[in-house]
């Protein structure tokens, strides 16, 4: 299952054996943002960025961070296709960049942009969205790092209920 290797980090993508674990940092970054979810859905969500991941052509892009001797995953990056008026064709939303706070300040975040660059690049995408949440200064300061510029937008959200999914 190789990987982008540097030091004790491994950028790759997660398998089956993974889902587990990003259910829970996801679950762990909605808790962080105040989002009510519950594990069972993040479960579900995070099979289909494995599954998605896996297909071919991906579906989604999913990439894991591990470190360590154990190469636990420090840091995740998912992000979705859509096509968008702004860029005039294929772009990227980053629904999710999330480093543990055990691994933070080893380069992961960047690491994991970087790669999601890379790939955006060699596969004819014309755009990167994301959001950072105010107040959140280090992502703030990556983003911006990379060239990333801020829209004056305000995003909401409305859950669909009764949906049968999530």
């Amino acid at each position: 299952m190789g990987g982008d290797q540097d030091g004790d980090v491994v950028i790759e993508a997660p398998d089956d054996e993974d889902v587990s674990a990003l259910a829970e940092l996801f679950k762990e970054d909605m808790d962080d943002l105040g989002v009510e979810t519950s594990i069972e859905d993040q479960c579900t969500v995070a099979q289909a960025a494995v599954d998605g991941m896996a297909s071919d052509p991906p579906e989604c892009l999913c990439w894991v961070a591990r470190f360590g001797d154990d190469q636990e995953i420090g840091g995740l990056v998912l992000a979705n296709f859509n096509w968008s008026l702004k860029f005039a064709g294929r772009a990227l939303w980053i629904e999710a960049l999330y480093v543990t706070p055990r691994a933070r300040r080893r380069g992961i975040g960047v690491r994991l942009i970087d790669t999601v660059l890379d790939w955006a690049e060699e596969n004819g995408i014309r755009g990167i969205d994301l959001e950072a949440y105010r107040g959140n200064t280090p992502a703030s300061i990556l983003y911006r790092s990379f060239g990333f510029h801020r829209l004056g937008r305000e995003r909401f959200y409305f859950r669909v209920e009764g949906s049968g999914y999530l």
